[in-house]
């Protein structure tokens, strides 16, 4: 069976060339593309991904936000965080939102691959960029309030 993906990022040439790198694997499936947060929230019934690559910094409604909104009713769904960034600090609200897994983009290849098998087996995942081990390393850097 194969893992059903759901891409979601703002930027479409980014998304086309990550779903392009996707579906040369033969156990991976993108079964949809969001352009921000709204479109993850409407498609995901419809799409029924095992797990949603989100990026954190969209436009509109950020992958943070949209994790947190997304798994309070779709709660089997797993996130791997996407960034451009090693932040441990927006690497900590998205994983406080639920997410199980951080990429940072320019790791994209063998990286991504193994983060998006763990996190489909519910596993975390920590790009080594971030410098933590573990959640209870990452939990420092989460921010009062957040």
């Amino acid at each position: 069976m194969k893992l059903r993906v759901l891409l979601a990022d703002d930027h479409a040439m980014y998304r086309e060339a990550l779903c392009m790198f996707l579906e040369t694997q033969s156990d991976v499936e993108v079964v949809a593309q969001a352009a921000d947060g709204h479109e993850v929230l409407k498609m995901v019934g419809e799409a029924c991904p095992d797990v949603i690559c989100m990026d954190i910094g969209m436009r509109g409604l950020d992958g943070i936000e949209t994790t947190r909104q997304l798994l309070s009713f779709q709660p089997d769904v797993k996130v791997l965080a996407l960034s451009a960034h090693a932040d441990p600090s927006q690497a900590a609200a998205i994983f406080n939102a639920g997410a199980l897994g951080y990429v940072i983009k320019g790791g994209v290849g063998a990286e991504l691959l193994a983060a998006l098998r763990m996190v489909s087996r519910s596993q975390h995942y920590f790009d080594p960029a971030l410098g933590v081990s573990d959640a209870a390393d990452l939990a420092r850097y989460l921010m009062p309030g957040a």
